[in-house]
Order: structure tokens, then sequence, then C-alpha cells
């Protein structure tokens, strides 16, 4: 969808920078020396942000790469008030825990039927909802 959507948009790599910052610290260093011209990052944990946004400001392109970060730890919400990141992802967390409770009390009671009969099923999938963090709204996903 997004290749036809934007085609001129190129990857150019996948790292997997494992959960850790110093690991994806060092792989968005590598990546920002092979491809000087690079305008993008998107990391798809917390811990991977925080590491893109670390190598961002050592290398002095911080507002020069945009990066779009995931979770909503205090170190990501920094990052992105203070401009190194350029957006978040904070998940529908609420969402993640009432629909879960929803169906296993449906599987509880059964009113739903495990097995795949007739008896309805749960869905495969949930949308539990999104929303994208940036300076303007930062200060609202802080914990009070």
């Amino acid at each position: 969808m997004i290749k036809s959507s934007y085609p001129q948009i190129k990857v150019v790599a996948v790292e997997n920078g494992k959960g850790d910052q110093e690991v994806s610290e060092q792989a968005a260093r590598r990546l920002i020396e092979q491809y000087p011209d690079l305008n993008g990052i998107f990391a798809t944990e917390a811990n991977g942000g925080i590491g893109v946004g670390n190598a961002l400001v050592q290398t002095g392109k911080s507002g020069k790469i945009k990066v779009i970060g995931f979770d909503t730890d205090k170190g990501t919400l920094d990052m992105v008030k203070n401009g190194i990141l350029s957006a978040t992802l904070a998940q529908g967390t609420w969402n993640m825990g009432y629909w879960s409770l929803q169906y296993l009390f449906h599987q509880h009671h059964g009113l739903v039927d495990s097995t795949g009969g007739a008896g309805g099923s749960l869905p495969v999938y949930t949308d539990t909802g999104i929303t994208v963090v940036t300076k303007a709204n930062v200060d609202d996903y802080y914990a009070k």
C-alpha cells in the first residue's frame, strides 16, 4: 500500500535492533554512514526509537532525518518533545485490555464456539487503535 501510494519511497534496509537501545543506535549509525541522503527511519518499538534518536544526536542529523518511533515511554516522549523524533505511535492499550477480557468472558461463558463450529467465533484480528504522538500533543501522553 505504501509503495503504490508513495512510489518515490525507497526502502534501503531493514535492521534488527533486538529491542536494545545500543544495538538500535549502532544500526542507525551504520545506516546514516552508508546512506548519506537517508530521509527517514521507522523504529518498531520504544528502545529502538531511543537508540535511533541517540544516533541522530551523535551524528548531527537530528532534525535532518525524520524518525517515527513506537510506544510512549518517557524517553521516547522526551525525544518527540525535543524534536529528535518526529513522532511516535501510541498503542491502544486500554482497548487491548478491554477486548482481551471481553473475549475471555465470552469463551468462559460458552458464548462463542472456540472449536470453530457454527456457534460463532472470536475475531482473528482486533484493531485496538493507534494514535500519532507529535510535539503538538506529546504532553498528553506523559504519566500524571
